[in-house]
């Protein structure tokens, strides 16, 4: 992960992953305000990452584009009456992923293995079950949401890499954990405790929004 990139748009980090010795996935992230994506300039951006780092792509394998959501706060059973009333749901529209990364695999996987262990597969109940899931996971994230609000309340668009600057510096287990969703209390402490990089009163306030 390269933050020190440019940081247009608020946070922004080049990820590059080795899949073979002649091999790269290059991906441009951005923590932005605005969901809207320019392909063809994110697209030049990252070939000239690629040319800053001496490399010379032969052949673009494969393309792909697309925003996640970052969850402040909201009200979850409005969100889930928007897909409709007494409805089961699944994945981004039961808002079953992670609020402060929006990534969505684990609780996807976690979600089948619960579905494959019901008896009863009828609308009601599955619409029961996945909304008791979802609801009980909405209630337990909060410390995540409030996590982004810190990330886009209380941190200047040009500081935000300074809160995840010093989160990558803690150990590997936790942040492993915190991806995972299952961070201990231990952990929560641990990621606010020391000298925050970013003003008191703004993170705060943000601490108390919701």
């Amino acid at each position: 992960m390269d933050a020190t990139v440019d940081q247009i748009d608020g946070y922004r980090f080049v990820y590059v992953l080795p899949f073979a010795e002649d091999r790269l996935f290059i991906e441009d992230t951005y923590y932005s305000h605005i969901a809207h994506l320019d392909q063809g300039r994110l697209a030049l951006r990252i070939a000239e990452y690629a040319d800053a780092q001496g490399w010379e792509p032969v052949e673009v394998l494969r393309e792909e584009i697309g925003s996640l959501p970052i969850v402040l706060g909201g009200d979850f059973q409005a969100y889930w009456e928007s897909g409709g009333h007494g409805v089961a749901k699944a994945g981004m529209r039961a808002a079953l992923f992670h609020p402060t990364t929006g990534y969505s695999l684990p609780d996807a996987v976690r979600f089948a293995a619960l579905m494959l262990a019901q008896a009863d597969l009828a609308g009601s109940a599955l619409h029961q079950t996945s909304f008791v899931h979802a609801s009980a996971l909405w209630r337990q994230r909060g410390y995540y949401r409030m996590l982004a609000r810190m990330l886009f309340l209380a941190a200047k668009p040009s500081d935000r890499y300074r809160v995840l600057e010093r989160f990558y510096t803690l150990d590997p287990a936790l942040i492993g954990r915190f991806y995972a969703g299952r961070s201990t209390n231990w952990d929560k402490l641990r990621i606010l405790s020391g000298k925050p990089p970013v003003p008191v009163t703004r993170a705060l306030r943000a601490v108390l929004e919701d």
